[in-house]
């Protein structure tokens, strides 16, 4: 009796995940379907254990295995699967699309849970010929079914674990990887519940604080921050590099260790999470205070940002992200055009209280004498008067040149002064002790890429070599070059005590010598309670402020300055006498 050729069958065990495949092993499932091999006396002749989601389309498993079938020199007959569940989880469409593209190459699928069934012939004990409609699977409405079934427990499980994400990331907590500069902490809470926390990295959180604190000072560019945070010895994070070899992460290098560049830095400031803010789209892109402390303070981060990002703390407690946040008219003062021409337009009317306007109208002597004026305007509905800008000028420079700083106000800011200055002093001799730490490692890292160097042959190894060290010595250069900058001598402390003196006894060094009209308008509004007019400067009565009083010798030569007010007052070009002398009856003037 002729003995029946062995058919050969291939078994396809599929796991969604590494952590999936620790549970039900790969090899669990390519036991139960040599099983069922064995059980038909079918001959194994090849497994495709692959780690792959079964929610794609593009399936690179599917495509391997149709790839050997056709290619295989013996015939192959049979396709094993677990469960249906394993051969995907799109659902009966994809799940008949996949089946009939086996059995177009003379395939029958079958499972180890027994479900599917093959095609037969409900015709064949009448007839001998085949109608299509009358060769089916009788197990193909099951098939469906649990195809369907097995698309919709991914869907309920996929949908459960990232709801609950979602709920932990608007309460505050984290559940992904966390942002450079932090670390994942575990909190186990009293229901023995556990949720992860930033904490601080204690090895790069440094970095992050210099970037927000060297920015928010405002004195530096973000180019020299970028050089001095470098300097300090910053690499972005060292990650591992992972590619895919039948699903498997298989890890093929590393990225990362790269200097940080301006790009970046402005990046990394816009991000809120380093103040222990959350927003993302888990979060409805709404600002979520973190369940953990930030790298530093909302006030720190706003002042870094300079409006680019703003968060703004409402009264019930919540929070607000507000964009480019200096176009809202709230929160900046009336824009000033920087003519340093009428550098003090900000000085009230005496009549209307707006600003001065300022221009060199052309005369009748055909000449254009500059002048401060207001008046005569849709805005400005009264007559209009100028004053030479000369005249104008000069009253508030010999006004400001008489103030000083009270007693009470020198003692406690010289105070002040010294705790503030000693703490910078320490953030530099910080700062100077990473840079010079950086800087041993790179020389460090320097002579042992030239004791390679000298040992080596290989042209091609001797040039990478000396690329290497060529650009160890550029940084090496450029830490040591920061480093220089920032080191305090004996003398920069007196220096810089001794301009602090003269600035506390000359006060309108710092109120007349700049050249930014809006700072200018602020420092002003610091001396007086509110800004005075031309007329209350010449005599002599604005409102100071509580820090600030009057010289001796402007006392001295207040009497003058009043004569030449009264004279300065009929100067006013343009007011009829009758109005001018209504506006002093008004207390106008």
């Amino acid at each position: 009796m002729h003995k029946a050729e062995q058919e050969n069958c291939i078994i396809h065990p599929r796991a969604s995940s590494v952590k999936q495949a620790e549970g039900e092993t790969l090899e669990d499932q390519e036991k139960l379907g040599r099983i069922l091999a064995s059980s038909n006396n079918w001959k194994v002749v090849a497994v495709f254990g692959w780690i792959h989601s079964g929610r794609k389309t593009e399936r690179e498993d599917m495509e391997e295995v149709i790839a050997y079938i056709k290619k295989s020199e013996v015939k192959i007959s049979h396709y094993i699967t677990k469960g249906i569940d394993r051969f995907t989880r799109l659902g009966g469409t994809e799940y008949m699309r996949f089946k009939s593209e086996l059995e177009k190459l003379g395939m029958q699928v079958w499972d180890t849970e027994g479900i599917i069934q093959q095609k037969r012939n409900y015709l064949s004990d009448l007839v001998d010929d085949v109608y299509d409609w009358a060769y089916y699977s009788p197990s193909e409405s099951a098939e469906m079914a649990r195809a369907q079934d097995a698309k919709d427990d991914g869907r309920r499980i996929i949908t459960r674990l990232v709801r609950a994400e979602i709920k932990l990331v608007q309460a505050g907590y984290l559940t992904r990887r966390p942002t450079d500069g932090y670390i994942l902490e575990d909190v186990y809470f009293d229901d023995g519940k556990k949720k992860k926390i930033g904490k601080p990295d204690p090895i790069r959180v440094k970095y992050f604080i210099d970037m927000f604190n060297l920015r928010a000072r405002g004195n530096l560019s973000d180019k020299d921050i970028v050089s001095s945070i470098n300097a300090s010895g910053y690499k972005s994070k060292i990650m591992k590099r992972y590619g895919k070899e039948r699903g498997l992460k298989k890890l093929i290098g590393h990225i990362g260790g790269k200097s940080l560049t301006v790009k970046q830095l402005q990046r990394i400031i816009q991000k809120p999470i380093y103040a222990g803010v959350i927003c993302e789209k888990w979060t409805k892109n709404l600002p979520v205070k973190a369940q953990f402390d930030g790298l530093i303070s909302v006030e720190t981060f706003n002042l870094a940002n300079r409006g680019k990002v703003y968060i703004k703390e409402n009264e019930d407690g919540t929070l607000r992200i507000l964009r480019d946040y200096e176009k809202f008219a709230s929160t900046k003062p009336k824009r000033l055009r920087n003519n340093p021409d009428y550098r003090y337009r900000f000085f009230p009317c005496f009549i209307c209280r707006k600003w001065m306007l300022g221009s060199a109208s052309r005369s009748k002597s055909g000449k254009h004498p500059p002048r401060y004026h207001c008046g005569n305007l849709p805005a400005r509905k009264h007559d209009y008067y100028s004053i030479p800008k000369e005249e104008y000028e000069g009253a508030i420079k010999k006004y400001v040149g008489a103030l000083k700083f009270t007693d009470v106000m020198i003692t406690g800011f010289e105070t002040v002064l010294n705790d503030v200055y000693r703490t910078r002093e320490k953030e530099i001799v910080t700062q100077s002790s990473m840079i010079s730490h950086n800087v041993g490692n790179l020389k460090a890292q320097q002579a042992s890429a030239l004791d390679t160097l000298t040992v080596t042959q290989s042209p091609v190894v001797r040039k990478k070599l000396e690329e290497q060290i060529d650009e160890l010595e550029r940084q090496i250069q450029e830490a040591e070059c920061q480093r220089n900058e920032i080191e305090v001598t004996e003398k920069d402390i007196k220096a810089f005590v001794k301009y602090v003196k003269f600035v506390m006894e000359h006060p309108s060094e710092i109120l007349i010598d700049t050249d930014d009209m809006q700072a200018q308008q602020t420092l002003f509004g610091l001396v007086f309670e509110k800004l005075p007019t031309y007329q209350e400067i010449l005599n002599g009565t604005p409102k100071l402020s509580l820090a600030f009083k009057l010289s001796e010798e402007w006392d001295k030569s207040k009497s003058q300055l009043v004569t030449r007010s009264v004279s300065g007052s009929n100067r006013l070009m343009g007011l009829k006498p009758g109005y001018l002398h209504r506006c002093f009856k008004w207390n106008k003037l």
